[in-house]
């Protein structure tokens, strides 16, 4: 360490850590000047010692010297100023200055790069992880599937390999409760796992075919064929099924056969059903009743089938032709007229009658007129409620006891004759034969008139009436010391009937209907004209 001055009495400058060495200054001493020492002069307070920063111009420190005891005030001797020599200081006062670190220098701080490096493994490892899952929960998805119509109701499971980590983010765009599973067809949706979409196939097809069993079927030799759906019963099939004859072999000689029918449903699929057929051989032809000759005026509708009656021995409903090709109705003249009656065996029988075309009396009336009169007759005789029997038997006994018999009458058409006997209340067998029937056309019943046949004398005509099924003979016209009627007699009944020695009641049975076979004669009450109940 150096010292400073010529002795050795000075002690080190303690330095202020307060001050830095930039703000002190330190002047030269001069070897000449010496100072007191401790004992003789006083102690003089030393002014902080300033040194100059480095570039700064450096000024002498001005000093002050004073007696002992006494302080003389000295002016401050003013030198040029020149720069300071900057020498070294003693080791006790300069000491290093630490300096600032430069900013292109600082350290490099790994934390950040740490962090940025973990989170990236972080990431990374995530990503494959998520992958992963993804992989293994797309492998669930299959996109096509298949069944058969009216099977299974399909759903989303079907499409699903196992249960998905989060079956909330699974979803269709198909509604599955609304597909119709018996229609073969193709649809197409997409399901959607974590928002990834998947186009499906539904695929609905039909490859059954439709079962069915047979009915077993009798018909007669030459009948047409029944319907082929109507020989199968208990078809079974999702879709439409359509029925057609296979194989129909010839059955014209009757016998027992086996038909087959062909089940069809809407996808093309078949099946065969066999039938067995029973075949009866049909050689009797239908009977034709209730025809006669006919009568009608010219320019007048007629009604040529309605008192015809057919029946067969196994058709329950012949086919009849009526062949008219040689009539002309606009033209007075007799014509024939010819009905032809077939089975389903293709059996048949025909009959002829004549067709008499006449003008129109002088005096006609009008077949609407006549039915008016009929009309206020039956209400007048008749209840709401009255069974079929009843109200014949009221028109009957009214015609029986209201039409005053007289052997010639003035009537040139049926017509005339029916309304003379509603209104003039006379008449003979004619004309109460069609009072009677206009009166029962009026109530419903069905009804025709049957001629005596043959006769010898004369003519005389009744009413033949179908009441419970079957047809009865009834008659109102009077007869000689016989105060009654005829109402509901079989056949037999009246031919049995015999009065003064003879009957008269013989006709073409074989052209009308067979009657009723069991009598009916106790329960008439034929003075109150009731029917006796049971």
């Amino acid at each position: 360490m150096k010292k400073t001055g010529d002795g050795n009495n000075q002690k080190p400058v303690k330095r202020d850590q307060d001050h830095s060495a930039a703000r002190r200054s330190v002047s030269p001493v001069s070897n000449s000047a010496k100072a007191p020492s401790n004992a003789s002069k006083p102690q003089i307070k030393r002014q902080p010692v300033q040194r100059p920063v480095q570039g700064q111009v450096q000024r002498p420190a001005q000093r002050t010297s004073q007696a002992a005891g006494q302080r003389t005030p000295q002016k401050p001797v003013q030198r040029p100023v020149q720069k300071p020599v900057q020498q070294p200081l003693p080791d006790q006062i300069r000491r290093p200055v630490k300096k600032p670190a430069k900013t292109d220098a600082k350290k490099l701080n790994l934390v950040p790069l740490f962090i940025i490096a973990a989170a990236a493994v972080l990431l990374i490892t995530g990503y494959f992880a998520i992958r992963k899952f993804l992989e293994k929960e797309y492998a669930l998805v299959g996109q096509e599937n298949t069944i058969e119509a009216g099977s299974v109701k399909p759903e989303l499971g079907m499409y699903l390999k196992g249960e998905p980590a989060l079956p909330k983010f699974v979803s269709c765009n198909l509604n599955f409760d609304e597909v119709n599973i018996n229609l073969p067809q193709t649809i197409r949706f997409t399901i959607t796992m974590y928002g990834k979409h998947f186009p499906c196939i539904l695929n609905i097809v039909d490859t059954v075919a439709p079962t069915g069993e047979g009915v077993p079927q009798k018909i007669f030799a030459g009948q047409e064929m029944p319907d082929a759906f109507s020989c199968v019963t208990n078809i079974q099939d999702v879709t439409d099924v359509t029925a057609s004859w296979y194989e129909v072999p010839d059955m014209s000689r009757g016998g027992r056969y086996n038909t087959y029918v062909m089940l069809t449903d809407a996808s093309g699929n078949q099946n065969y059903v066999g039938v067995p057929f029973d075949v009866t051989l049909d050689s009797t032809p239908p009977v034709i009743k209730g025809y006669q000759d006919l009568q009608v005026y010219v320019g007048e509708p007629i009604a040529y089938k309605k008192d015809l009656v057919v029946t067969d021995d196994y058709d329950s409903a012949p086919i009849i032709d009526v062949d008219t090709s040689k009539v002309d109705l606009l033209t007075p003249g007799k014509y024939d007229v010819t009905y032809t009656a077939r089975d389903f065996s293709g059996n048949e029988s025909s009959v002829s009658v004549k067709l008499k075309v006449s003008k129109k009396p002088k005096n006609y009336v009008e077949p609407d007129v006549v039915y008016a009169e009929a009309k206020k007759i039956l209400d007048e005789i008749t209840e709401p409620g009255m069974s079929e029997e009843e109200v014949a038997l009221q028109i009957v006994w009214w015609c029986r006891y209201n039409i005053r018999f007289v052997l010639r009458t003035q009537s040139s058409s049926w017509t005339e004759a029916a309304y003379n006997a509603y209104t003039k209340r006379v008449g003979n067998c004619y004309s109460t034969v069609y009072a009677v029937k206009v009166l029962l056309d009026v109530a419903g019943i069905k009804n025709m008139i049957i001629e005596r046949y043959p006769y010898q004398t004369a003519t005389h005509y009744w009413n033949y009436v179908y009441l419970n099924g079957q047809w009865y003979h009834c008659d109102s016209t009077w007869r000689k010391d016989y105060d009654s009627y005829f109402f509901m007699y079989t056949t037999k009944e009246l031919l049995n009937f015999w009065q003064g020695g003879w009957n008269g009641f013989q006709f073409k049975q074989k052209a009308f209907p067979e009657s009723a076979t069991e009598s009916v004669q106790k329960k008439i009450d034929y003075k109150n004209h009731k029917i006796i109940a049971d």
